[in-house]
């Protein structure tokens, strides 16, 4: 399976609404989360309602501003490497915030506050892009260009 591919979108969102670990921190929360790569341009959507994934769309460049009103937060990552880094738990997104090399919107308290549910979702996402194959920039925006979101 791909990294980010639509396959992969379905079984993250599958092994993310499967976690009881992350159902006993996430009950009933209502989360809206917004990941963009910037030098592709790619984004990530997620919705959480109610304690559940209900929604993890990509997002293509022309609606990320509009998706961005939407996102309770929004991170930006400069580069698809890092954003890589991230995802497969090499890097945390709070160290890289508190080291100045990512951006976030939204309240810091706020995110204080689902610190232990971002940390369970950064867990089973970095077990699954571990367990699949990781594109090089250039074969990830071909990817994104066939699949019509670039």
């Amino acid at each position: 399976m791909q990294y980010e591919s639509a396959e992969f979108s379905e079984e993250l969102k599958k092994r993310i609404n499967n976690s009881k670990e992350l159902k006993e921190k996430i009950d009933h929360t209502n989360l809206k989360t917004l990941i963009i790569v910037k030098d592709i341009p790619f984004a990530t959507f997620a919705n959480f309602a109610e304690g559940v994934l209900a929604e993890r769309n990509h997002i293509p460049p022309n609606q990320i501003e509009e998706y961005r009103k939407k996102a309770d937060f929004t991170i930006e990552i400069p580069t698809y490497e890092l954003s890589v880094d991230v995802a497969s738990g090499k890097k945390s997104l709070e160290s890289l915030y508190i080291g100045g090399m990512l951006k976030m919107e939204g309240s810091i308290f706020k995110a204080l506050q689902y610190r232990d549910v971002f940390a369970v979702v950064a867990k089973i996402t970095a077990d699954l892009v571990n367990q699949s194959t990781v594109l090089s920039k250039e074969d990830f925006a071909k990817m994104l260009q066939k699949r019509g979101l670039l």
